[in-house]
């Protein structure tokens, strides 16, 4: 008699697929520019003022939905004066800390400014002016390199993100772009003001 086969373990897969993967973030003068190519990669949505460009594959999307929760949790807990950008990278950092794989662009303003972060594994994070990550992005790391400069207006600013995605973008794929612009003095007072 033969033994019962033992089903096959269905894990999520935690390494990200990288093939044609670009995304490109640029600081401006009022904000930040984020482009990445439509087919690879995703820009998601973490909290008011707070943006990751990550893959769009189902370890990527099911870990920054996670995160996303969470801030949300940390805010309410917080009486609704809203996270920072440390806490967002804080939270990744745990949540990817088992990929093997991670490249994510982390942008966001809160009380302390704008941010720019790359993470390129889990537990290296810079902040930056400027970046392109993913699989394709090597010429476009360059070009950002020659090209960015402080002060771009914002038209110069999503000129240069799409033309560094469109370097790594060689089939022709679609660009998403999503612009932050730095909030008021007055919008800041308001969404940090603590009625207690």
């Amino acid at each position: 008699m033969s033994s019962p086969k033992a089903k096959p373990e269905h894990k999520k897969s935690i390494t990200s697929p990288s093939c044609g993967s670009i995304m490109v973030g640029v600081t401006f003068d009022e904000g930040i520019v984020l482009a990445i190519n439509a087919v690879n990669n995703l820009i998601y949505y973490l909290d008011d003022h707070i943006y990751c460009c990550a893959s769009n594959g189902g370890f990527d999307r099911d870990s920054l939905i996670d995160v996303s929760t969470k801030l949300e949790e940390v805010a309410r807990t917080n009486n609704h004066k809203g996270v920072t950008v440390a806490q967002a990278l804080d939270l990744i950092v745990k949540v990817y800390e088992q990929a093997e794989v991670t490249e994510l662009l982390l942008a966001g303003e809160d009380t302390s400014g704008l941010h720019l972060v790359a993470l390129k594994s889990i537990g290296t994070s810079s902040r930056v002016n400027y970046a392109a990550l993913g699989a394709a992005a090597s010429g476009a790391a360059e070009y950002l390199k020659c090209q960015w400069r402080p002060a771009l207006s914002v038209k110069q600013a999503e000129a240069l993100a799409r033309r560094a995605v469109a370097m790594g973008n060689m089939h022709k794929l679609g660009i998403d772009v999503c612009i932050l612009f730095r909030r008021t003095p007055e919008s800041h007072r308001a969404e940090f003001h603590d009625s207690s």
